[in-house]
């Protein structure tokens, strides 16, 4: 049978099936790609929990990928990508569990949420180093400067969501919330090399001013 346009109905149907297989086809290369990516970051983050991220480079990851070093620019064009994806999966899976404290029936306190923040960033070294490094790096690409924003201010947005769920209603609600997050993420880079004698003692004591610092934004927002 032959169309209008003088292709037979056949070639139509094989040029559709050859678009079908074409198509899904490349679908399943991408999937393969990012599950291949999904390999460097895990690697990466086995990687950080051994030692310091800054002492890990490209070569390393890619051999624990089981990749050759070249290969790992393909998902990753820079050291500073990949310590940003690591970063954003630890942050973006732990963001769950702040959510859960900000929708509940009863919000957690200011206390409550400055403590968990902290705690995280503790008892996960290596996402505390990249999130510093991160901060204080200059000239960071665009696109990794754009990804850790959008991370951060996942934090920004459910702290300024808690003063609201506590009835906080002040036009500076964003801003109190700026100053929260940076507050509390500055006592830790100030005392987590604190000189006292082990891990728990620096734990109590950077805690200590923390609730101190948690409560001068209840009194000053909700407890007024």
């Amino acid at each position: 049978m032959i169309s209008q346009k003088g292709y037979s109905i056949n070639a139509i149907r094989r040029k559709g099936l050859v678009s079908v297989a074409e198509s899904k086809f490349a679908e399943l290369k991408e999937k393969e790609k990012e599950a291949r990516r999904q390999i460097v970051v895990e690697s990466a983050l086995a990687l950080f929990a051994k030692k310091p991220f800054f002492e890990v480079g490209m070569r390393e990851v890619a051999e624990q990928a089981g990749i050759s070093p070249a290969t790992i620019y393909r998902y990753f064009p820079s050291q500073e990508e990949l310590f940003n994806e690591a970063f954003i999966q630890d942050i973006s899976l732990a963001s769950k569990e702040f959510k859960s404290m900000v929708q509940k029936d009863k919000p957690a306190s200011i206390e409550e949420f400055g403590i968990k923040f902290i705690d995280h960033l503790m008892e996960n070294e290596p996402t505390f180093q990249m999130m510093t490094y991160l901060m204080l790096k200059d000239n960071l690409a665009n696109p990794v400067m754009g990804k850790f924003d959008s991370v951060t201010k996942i934090f920004f947005d459910l702290f300024e969501q808690l003063l609201l769920r506590h009835g906080v209603k002040n036009k500076n609600a964003r801003m109190y919330s700026h100053s929260f997050i940076a507050s509390i993420t500055g006592i830790l880079m100030t005392f987590r090399n604190y000189p006292l004698k082990n891990k728990n003692a620096i734990r109590s004591y950077i805690i200590k001013v923390i609730k101190i610092t948690c409560s001068l934004y209840s009194d000053q927002l909700i407890n007024k």
